[in-house]
């Protein structure tokens, strides 16, 4: 079915793009639109997974087609699948929770922690600037059959959905232009461009709720880069770190853009007991032994630090 789903949108994207003339991306929507309009018998035939799946070969196939920013760049399943196991711990008492995708791109990685957790009960709402992006995960909402609220706007800008229960994010890595807006923020720099992914991890624990985390992925130098006293301070006072998760060198072409995942939660009243910061490197997805030896370290660390 995943291959019937892939070359149904393959085609029905592909002759779009020779009829309007628009971008692939634009019309890999549009042709998830028209499966969910004028498709039914097909789209009920077909699982939650089978879609999204369906959806990301597509898309991954588009990019040897055309030539596209490394902002259109989709979360890779491997990842997706750590951060929805990860949540899933943290939220094993909670069976309703508020989730914000702080830079949700095609929607890809909301999809993807909402299939791997079909106990829980998400409201999803996402944040992304770019319009041929956000309409595209208005579009995989709709063919998922997942509801996504979808606002259309610059993260670092005052967000319009705050006080939720878990953020998720992989951070796009930069300088922000806007300096009236980041001389607003605690992590913004007093000359020159700030960074933007300290300033969308400041965003993401403001719209957090107190005892709320945050699951971002972020540049694995991201405290060894300079002002990182700033961003240290800022953590150390308004969050309780978890854990800082280095994923699988296989996963990047180089060093200097290899990810890792920071888990933080938001301090409030309530006094949060002290946490041994788990620091470790996840091994490579294929080796089955490092990483059930991985998972049994996280899960012991869970299990100490979590009561």
């Amino acid at each position: 079915m995943i291959e019937k789903l892939f070359e149904t949108l393959d085609q029905k994207a592909k002759a779009l793009q020779l009829e309007n003339g628009h971008s692939f991306i634009e019309n890999l929507g549009l042709s998830m639109e028209d499966i969910y309009m004028n498709d039914r018998t097909l789209l009920e035939q077909s699982t939650t997974v089978e879609r999204r799946k369906a959806f990301q070969f597509a898309y991954l196939s588009m990019l040897k087609e055309e030539m596209i920013q490394p902002n259109h760049q989709m979360t890779p399943d491997s990842i997706g699948y750590l951060v929805s196991y990860i949540v899933r711990m943290f939220m094993a008492d909670m069976t309703d929770a508020d989730i914000l995708d702080i830079t949700s791109g095609t929607g890809h990685l909301s999809a993807t922690v909402h299939e791997q957790n079909p106990d829980k009960n998400f409201t999803h709402h996402l944040v992304e600037v770019d319009p041929i992006l956000s309409r595209l995960s208005i579009h995989l909402s709709n063919f998922l059959e997942i509801p996504f609220n979808v606002y259309p706007q610059d993260a670092i800008m005052p967000l319009a959905v705050n006080n939720v229960d878990i953020v998720i994010g992989d951070l796009p890595v930069g300088y922000y232009p806007v300096d009236d807006r980041s001389h607003e923020m605690k992590l913004g720099f007093k000359e020159g461009h700030s960074f933007s992914h300290h300033l969308l991890i400041e965003q993401a624990v403001s719209a957090l709720k107190p005892g709320g985390l945050a699951f971002l992925v972020v540049p694995s130098q991201l405290f060894e880069h300079d002002n990182v006293e700033q961003l240290q301070k800022f953590i150390a006072t308004e969050t309780t770190m978890q854990a800082f998760l280095n994923f699988p060198h296989s996963l990047f072409k180089t060093e200097s853009t290899r990810k890792s995942l920071l888990i933080l939660e938001r301090k409030g009243d309530k006094k949060i007991p002290p946490v041994e910061v788990l620091l470790a490197n996840i091994p490579d997805f294929k080796d089955e032994y490092q990483m059930k030896s991985f998972l049994n370290e996280f899960n012991e660390w869970f299990k100490a630090n979590r009561k």
